[in-house]
């Protein structure tokens, strides 16, 4: 009998997770065909079915990017594969692994992996939910906080974001609220209403006088920097601070920390301090053996300080994880590990920084890219096109 794989989510930890298990070749659809014939595993996705590129998600600032842009149908994808798919949402997770309870049926597996995504710690500051907007929230925020902006000729706006700091990393979105800050910098330069704007950007997870490159560009930017402040609560018009002053803000633009699912809580996994899935250094869920996790929902073991969990990371940790879930099937222990690293392209339109940290200090793509360069705009789109091209053809 065929063992049963199940797939909870369809974000990119696992879609990557697929890539690497199935080891496909450019063109799947013999491998699709033979799998029809022949398949030591049964593999299934719970999802929505709906892939959103959240990295593209700051552009929406320059209107090169919409909602249309970067949403796709992932069943066509999956169905070349020969992976059923059920549109469903998980609510629990119980036998040790082995049943996952939906809103419609609960479905029982041999090997479980979780790549559900993450939880915003929205009430950490009051009013974030009634008087904020995010990228991280997905195409619909951006979208209206476009609107917004294009319906003012002056103003006050203030972007930031926080870290979920309990386990020991960076677990939240500080990235693109930078990305954020300088693209709507150039937006309102493009329009020619920048002097009539007043920026902010603010973290409590940053102190005062700290530099460096991103800092450097946001003051170029004459981007006012609120490092080390985070409002006591966000209201109409503005902020409250601790004293009780009326800080105005006209927008504001906030990524709140992550951390994981309500229902992780009473379900059959570990969770960390942060609230996420207590997991290993190979991927694997901590006391199950045949459950794996990556990307946001899952914390690190050991990490160091400035890594992340999300996209190339989310990459990393699928492909160990891969690779021990084909070890565990066979009956063997896990081995592969996975490399610390954090590497993207902060896109500010007319420039661009790579920005890049590994545990073995390798560079990326063997420097063959400069480290700021207007190039790595064309780069990072490009990146884009044809991942998004794999998934809708290939």
């Amino acid at each position: 009998m065929k063992k049963k794989i199940f797939i909870i989510g369809n974000g990119f930890a696992s879609l990557f997770l697929i890539q690497y298990f199935l080891l496909l070749p450019v063109f799947p659809f013999f491998t699709g065909f033979f799998r029809r014939i022949y398949a030591k595993y049964e593999i299934t996705v719970i999802g929505n079915g709906s892939f959103i590129y959240f990295p593209a998600i700051p552009e929406f600032i320059t209107g090169k990017k919409n909602k249309e842009k970067i949403t796709l149908d992932i069943r066509p994808f999956l169905k070349r594969r020969n992976i059923q798919f059920i549109n469903a949402m998980v609510i629990d997770i119980q036998d040790g692994g082995r049943t996952v309870i939906t809103n419609n049926g609960h479905y029982k597996n041999d090997m479980l992996f979780l790549g559900i995504g993450p939880s915003f710690l929205k009430n950490d500051i009051a009013g974030t939910q009634a008087h904020t907007l995010s990228p991280c929230d997905g195409p619909d925020s951006m979208a209206l906080f476009i609107d917004k902006l294009e319906s003012m000729d002056s103003g006050v706006i203030y972007l930031g974001f926080k870290i979920n700091k309990k386990d020991g990393f960076v677990s939240g979105r500080a990235g693109q609220m930078y990305e954020c800050a300088c693209l709507l910098d150039y937006a309102l330069k493009k329009r020619g209403v920048r002097d009539k704007f007043e920026i902010h950007f603010f973290s409590s997870n940053l102190s005062q006088g700290d530099s460096g490159l991103i800092t450097d560009k946001l003051r170029e930017r004459d981007i006012i920097l609120d490092y080390a402040y985070e409002p006591v609560e966000f209201v109409a018009g503005g902020m409250l601070d601790q004293d009780g002053t009326f800080r105005k803000a006209d927008l504001v633009l906030f990524s709140s920390g992550i951390t994981g699912f309500d229902w992780l809580q009473k379900s059959c996994l570990p969770v960390s301090k942060g609230g996420q899935i207590a997991v290993d250094k190979y991927g694997q869920v901590n006391g199950l053996s045949q459950v794996f996790a990556a990307g946001d929902c899952a914390s690190h073991e050991n990490p160091p300080p400035w890594v992340p969990h999300q996209a190339h990371m989310a990459q990393l940790r699928s492909q160990a994880a891969a690779k021990n879930m084909a070890l565990v099937l066979a009956g063997k222990k896990s081995k592969h590990l996975y490399r610390f690293e954090l590497s993207c392209i902060m896109n500010m339109e007319n420039d661009a920084l790579w920005l890049h940290m590994a545990s073995d200090n390798k560079p990326p793509f063997w420097n063959i890219f400069p480290k700021q360069s207007k190039i790595l705009t064309r780069v990072k789109n490009n990146f884009e096109r044809f991942y998004l091209f794999y998934l809708k053809y290939l």
